[in-house]
């Protein structure tokens, strides 16, 4: 999967997009031209950014893992923004169960 990228292409997903709750993740999807996938952590719940960037870390490798199959399976190509809602550092447990939560959802979304 590659990375979502362009200022425009994140801008038109996060106006346009539809999304998945499940705290603290937010998923936003949009069909496109070409598939990608991207993470953020707000800077205002996380001041410095060795925090920020291990939760991005952990929230890629969890995606691999548990989402990008489900990913594989729809049939057009779509883009995909994990968001880190909580206020605190999470465990690596609490993010893997969250993303097999996401995607449960996501197939009960019939993309």
């Amino acid at each position: 999967m590659k990375k979502l990228k362009g200022k425009k292409q994140i801008q038109l997903l996060f106006e346009e997009g539809a999304s998945i709750n499940d705290f603290p993740l937010r998923l936003i999807y949009m069909e496109s031209q070409s598939s990608g996938f991207g993470v953020s952590v707000g800077k205002r719940n996380f001041k410095l950014a060795v925090h920020r960037n291990r939760i991005k870390r952990q929230m890629r490798a969890a995606a691999e893992q548990h989402f990008f199959d489900s990913i594989k399976e729809t049939k057009k190509p779509y883009n995909f923004m994990v968001i880190y809602t909580g206020k605190s550092i999470p465990k690596w447990g609490e993010i893997e169960k969250k993303f097999k939560d996401i995607a449960r959802k996501l197939k009960k979304k019939d993309l």
